[in-house]
């Protein structure tokens, strides 16, 4: 084991080393190249955008659905109110008879 079997490549010295198990996780920064997406990315964004505007459709009808059922619930009320009028006046011009 001799001293001729060093490693070329330069090793750091201690005045060089970073300890970054020490640093706090606001003073770090992840660098990313946005650019590069992968097919799969790509496709996973799709997918995502597709599941996004299915889910807005179907708020959407399910809105309009709940809003016929209202104004349907409305008409009843007011054919029913209506029905009832109609039976009370008849009574009253019978009683005046």
């Amino acid at each position: 084991m001799s001293s001729q079997c060093q490693s070329k490549t330069p090793q750091p010295t201690p005045g060089h080393v970073h300890d970054y198990s020490q640093v706090t996780d606001e003073e770090l920064v992840i660098l990313t190249d946005n650019s590069t997406d992968t097919e799969w990315e790509k496709s996973t964004e799709k997918a995502k955008h597709k599941e996004a505007k299915r889910w807005k459709v179907e708020e959407e009808c399910l809105e309009v659905e709940q809003k016929k059922r209202a104004e349907e619930e409305a008409q009843r009320r007011r054919a029913m109110e209506e029905e009832e009028a109609r039976k009370k006046r008849a009574a009253e011009e019978e009683a005046e008879r």
